[in-house]
């Protein structure tokens, strides 16, 4: 049937908007799935990201083989494995961190933490400096450099309030002041709390926030910008607890660090845009669970070390974009779920005939998204062809075929690209 040009959208599943405009990434710093179970156990109940849709088991390996929280957030934030005690030589070949991947489409960012501001983990996503303790420079990438819109953590280690007061942040440094912020009126925002890496939960906090209070405030932030934002949100202080083998404080900080994760599920609750997942950077301790004594019981556990292992960790995911967590995946794929969660996937809409009998494959898009355009002369198998790449001006994108191919029928498909 000369003229005829049927159309297939690579992926065309789900409604136009069920993509990710906003990006939730929480790191617990050493959490292995164990941990996670000793908390469950004391719990008496599975923690809320248990209950996730999607599931994998992530390899934490960085160059050298074991890991630290630089490499091992590294990986995440670039899809890039590194040296250890590294962010790898991002200062020459500019490799963008996904906060720096958003900010670039038009994207809020915000790092929280209850490690000192500085330190690695948020660190990896916010600098372009080689070593995880180069501070000055990982402040000064902070505040005059990439400048995400909140940076909520412990204080001092060359972050100062008068200095991000000078670059234009509002600043609170206990949680009144926190508290007292005016989500409206602080498009940047740095909590500078206490003078280093936070207090254990088990410990008592005084007057600083919680890491769920400080989410809370993150997201009454980050959520006015329409086309969306990425915030990453680390629980330091399991690291912490499980370099001591110390089961009493590893518990309550394991805890906590679901509470969070629990206020941004409240959060998205009703939304189809959001991803949320949960994931560490590597595994500390070695802990087994070897008996669970109950709710409100510390369960039995062993200990292998007091160092960082090999063993991997768990990633749960919720929504659009959560399938891409399954199975085995790397660290770095990490990155490319994260990523490839905020990209409009085609939505085939339909076809306009001319008066000439030209048919124009039409597509959903969203103003500024880019995608490669393909063609196959048969399915079976397809064998694509670039036909180019565009940037949609508006909600759709389409191609015009003028050609005539005369008892062909052609298949088209519009791929999204980073």
């Amino acid at each position: 049937m000369a003229g005829l040009y049927l159309s297939l959208a690579s992926t065309s599943w789900g409604a136009v908007g069920d993509r990710a405009a906003n990006v939730v990434l929480f790191i617990g710093d050493g959490m292995g799935t164990e941990h996670v179970h000793a908390a469950n156990c004391f719990k008496g109940e599975p923690l809320c990201f248990e209950s996730f849709p999607h599931f994998a088991l992530v390899d934490t390996d960085s160059l050298s083989g074991l890991t630290d929280s630089a490499a091992g957030a590294t990986a995440i934030a670039t899809g890039t494995r590194v040296e250890y005690w590294t962010f790898g030589d991002r200062s020459s070949n500019q490799l963008p961190s996904i906060l720096e991947y958003f900010q670039g489409k038009g994207k809020r960012s915000g790092l929280v933490t209850t490690d000192y501001m500085t330190a690695a983990t948020p660190a990896a996503f916010a600098t372009h400096a080689l070593d995880r303790y180069d501070l000055v420079q990982i402040a000064g990438d902070y505040l005059s450099a990439i400048r995400p819109n909140v940076l909520l953590g412990g204080g001092g280690s060359a972050m100062t309030p008068a200095a991000a007061s000078a670059a234009g942040y509002a600043v609170a440094t206990n949680v009144d002041e926190l508290a007292a912020i005016d989500p409206a009126a602080s498009d940047y925002l740095s909590g500078q709390f206490g003078g280093g890496q936070m207090p254990y939960e088990y410990d008592g906090i005084g007057d600083l926030p919680h890491l769920r209070e400080m989410t809370g405030v993150a997201l009454s932030v980050l959520e006015r910008e329409p086309a969306g934002f990425f915030l990453m949100v680390e629980g330091a202080n399991i690291d912490d607890a499980a370099h001591g083998n110390n089961l009493p404080r590893l518990i309550p900080e394991t805890l906590e660090f679901e509470a969070a994760v629990q206020v941004a599920l409240d959060w998205a609750a009703d939304r189809s845009d959001t991803l949320i997942l949960v994931t560490a950077d590597h595994e500390t301790g070695g802990l087994t669970v070897v008996g669970d004594n109950g709710a409100g019981n510390e369960p039995d556990v062993e200990w292998s070390t007091t160092g960082h292992t090999r063993t991997p960790v768990g990633c749960w995911a919720w929504g659009p974009g959560s399938e891409r967590v399954d199975g085995s995946m790397a660290n770095t794929n990490t990155f490319h779920a994260l990523r490839d969660a905020a990209l409009l996937q085609t939505f085939y809409l339909g076809v306009q005939v001319d008066e000439n009998g030209r048919h124009t494959p039409i597509w959903a898009a969203a103003p500024g998204d880019t995608f490669r355009l393909e063609y196959s002369d048969g399915l079976d198998p397809a064998d694509w062809q670039p036909l180019g790449t565009v940037t949609a001006e508006t909600d759709s994108i389409f191609i015009v075929d003028t050609n005539d191919w005369p008892e062909i029928q052609r298949y088209y498909r519009a791929v999204a690209l980073p």
